[in-house]
């Protein structure tokens, strides 16, 4: 087995950790993984038969354009004697422990339980991506639902034409969850569409359009900002290509994207961050914080008062402000939950 410590650069949305962590279990031959959130530094135990140290970083850069540094500590990386599919197994006979060395043995066991009680419950999870970047921190959708559960479920605005918008960011994960359930709806109800917005979250400074994940995504950003204004029949398509591998350029020519258009939507300020403006006073006005906050008939609702992350909820929650609800409100859509950060699958 092999150890390798590193500190991962660029890590800004509050779960992004937490997505590290098991795009890395996934990975054959990585045996153990911890990022820490506050400190921004992970350790991997794996096996060097099944994996490499530099497939590991790879991993972890491609998840959401982070910069990995291995940390260098002068100890030894190899990790010997430790049966980690059984950790009760040991590898080798070892001598008797003499009285010196329980005492030794005692003060590790009690830094390893103080360090296990500030992972386990030092941290809380919200499965947004923050804009002030004082994200809390634990892993599952099931931990968001709860906590959601415990606040009184928010009564939706109904009229006769209800629109759902859903404030992201492009390169946040649960972002680009949201932005995948809203595809799925209108793939399988069309209709659906006009009763669906997607703004975004960030800021204009001198001129210039910024995000909480950076440049690339902030000219991300303004670029579905561009199609959504001016392209609209060809928002979906290119955001359901580009949200599996984040290709930009790639995706405008197979959605049928008019590319110099597009060009000068998002050079000219009047254009591009004129919609972009729109979007960021709107932040303000219903008080956006996290990416993805939805917000219907300009009220505040939660996905998960309807049954969280998932096509069938998100058309549960459209349906509910309504004041007469249409024929596809009776369609059944996938309760599953879909795939956050890039996905070739829903």
């Amino acid at each position: 087995m092999e150890k390798t410590k590193f500190k991962i650069q660029g890590i800004k949305c509050g779960n992004c950790s937490l997505l590290i962590e098991e795009r890395l279990k996934a990975k054959e031959g990585v045996v153990k993984v911890k990022v820490d959130q506050t400190s921004n530094k992970g350790v991997v135990i794996y096996d060097k038969q099944k994996i490499n140290e530099s497939d590991i970083y790879k991993t972890i850069e491609e998840i959401g354009g982070f910069k990995v540094e291995k940390i260098e500590d002068g100890m030894e990386n190899r990790v010997e004697n430790t049966n980690y599919a059984n950790p009760n197994i040991v590898e080798e006979e070892k001598p008797p422990i003499g009285i010196s060395n329980v005492k030794k043995v005692f003060a590790v066991a009690v830094v390893l339980v103080l360090l296990f009680q500030f992972f386990t419950f030092g941290n809380k999870n919200n499965q947004r991506s923050k804009s002030n970047g004082s994200v809390k921190n634990t892993s599952a959708q099931e931990q968001q639902q709860a906590d959601d559960s415990q606040q009184a479920p928010i009564t939706a605005q109904k009229n006769d034409n209800p629109v759902l918008e859903a404030y992201v960011v492009s390169r946040c994960p649960f972002g680009l969850q949201m932005q995948r359930i809203l595809a799925d709806v209108i793939k399988n109800i069309p209709s659906a569409a006009q009763n669906i917005k997607v703004r975004y979250m960030g800021s204009v400074s001198n001129g210039t359009i910024t995000s909480m994940h950076g440049d690339a995504e902030a000219q991300e950003n303004l670029r579905q900002i561009c199609l959504r204004e001016e392209q609209p029949n060809k928002y979906w398509q290119y955001v359901s290509c580009q949200m599996k591998t984040g290709d930009t350029s790639g995706c405008e020519s197979p959605t049928g994207v008019d590319s110099p258009k597009l060009s000068a939507c998002v050079s000219n300020s009047g254009r591009g961050l004129a919609y972009a403006k729109k979007d960021f006073d709107l932040n303000g006005k219903y008080q956006i914080q996290g990416s993805p906050t939805l917000v219907l008939n300009g009220r505040q609702v939660s996905e998960f008062d309807f049954g969280g992350r998932t096509s069938d909820a998100v058309k549960t929650a459209i349906c509910s402000g309504f004041n007469n609800q249409p024929g596809f409100c009776s369609t059944n859509l996938t309760t599953a939950n879909a795939a956050t950060s890039f996905s070739a699958t829903y």
